[in-house]
C-alpha cells in the first residue's frame, strides 16, 4: 500500500505527555491561586478534562471559574488570570520540547510530498499556542478535539482529519503513542497506525497496555523512534 499522509497526535508522541506528576503540580499552583483547597480543586481540574477537551469549557477561565464556583470559592478576574497563565505557561513549555527526530522526520516527510496532519485531544490552550511552536509551520491541516466537539476515538475526528486533507482514510498512516484508544479508532477508520513507544523507557507508566501494543502489531505497527516513519513512506 502506497500512502501519501501521515497524522500525528500530539501529546506523548511529538512532545511529551502533559499528563503526570507535574502536571499535579501545576493543579496545586493554580489551586494556591485561587486560594482553593488543592486536593479538591485538582480532582475537579482532572475530572473535567473531558469537558475541556470536548469544546463545553471553551476557554481555560471558563474551565476555573466553574470549578471555583462548584466548590463556593469567592474569586476575583485577576486570580482567574493568573491561574490560567500558570496552565498556559506549562503547557507552553511541554509543546516545545520536540521529541528526539520529530522535526528533521517531518522535514523529511515535507520533502516527499507527504501531507502532514495534526490530530489532538486538547483544550483551548493548546489551540492558541500551537502557532508559536516549532511544529507548526510543517502542518498542512490540524484537528482539535475541543474545537470540532469531537474526541478520540470517535471515527468521525479521524475521518475529519482525512476530508479536511482531501484524501480518503486508506491513504493515512496515523501516528500515536495509544492513548484515547486512539490506535483502534484510527485502524478501524480505515487509517494504518503506527504505535509510538515512549521516548524515556524509565516511565514505564507512559507505556501503552500490553493489549494497545497487541493490537498495533497485528493492524498496524509498533515503532520506537520517529525516524522509523520515514519507512513506511
Amino acid at each position: 500500500m502506497t500512502y501519501s499522509v501521515a497524522i500525528f497526535d500530539l501529546f506523548g508522541t511529538l512532545v511529551p505527555d502533559i499528563m503526570g506528576l507535574s502536571y499535579q503540580h501545576v493543579a496545586e499552583q493554580m489551586a494556591d491561586i485561587l486560594s482553593a483547597p488543592s486536593e479538591k480543586f485538582s480532582e475537579m481540574w482532572f475530572g473535567t478534562i473531558y469537558e475541556r477537551n470536548i469544546g463545553i469549557f471553551e476557554t481555560i477561565q471558563d474551565n476555573i471559574r466553574f470549578i471555583c464556583r462548584k466548590l463556593n470559592i469567592d474569586f476575583s478576574e485577576d486570580q482567574i488570570i493568573k491561574a490560567t497563565q500558570i496552565r498556559y505557561e506549562f503547557v507552553r513549555r511541554t509543546m516545545t520540547l520536540p521529541r528526539k527526530q520529530s522535526l528533521e522526520t517531518l522535514d523529511e516527510l515535507r520533502k516527499k510530498s507527504i501531507k502532514i496532519g495534526l490530530l489532538s485531544d486538547c483544550s483551548s490552550s493548546e489551540v492558541d499556542i500551537w502557532p508559536g511552536t516549532p511544529f507548526s509551520r510543517f502542518f498542512d491541516v490540524t484537528v482539535f478535539s475541543c474545537s470540532v466537539k469531537l474526541k478520540k476515538p470517535d471515527l468521525k475526528i479521524f475521518q475529519l482529519a482525512a476530508r479536511n486533507l482531501q484524501v480518503r482514510e486508506h491513504e493515512c498512516v496515523y501516528v500515536g503513542n495509544g492513548g484515547s484508544n486512539e490506535i483502534e479508532g484510527s485502524f478501524k477508520s480505515g487509517m494504518f497506525p503506527l504505535l509510538i513507544l515512549p521516548e524515556n523507557k524509565n516511565e514505564p507508566d507512559q507505556r501503552p497496555g500490553k493489549h494497545i501494543i497487541e493490537y498495533a502489531q497485528e493492524h498496524g505497527k509498533v515503532i520506537s523512534g520517529m525516524n522509523e516513519i520515514l519507512e513506511v513512506f
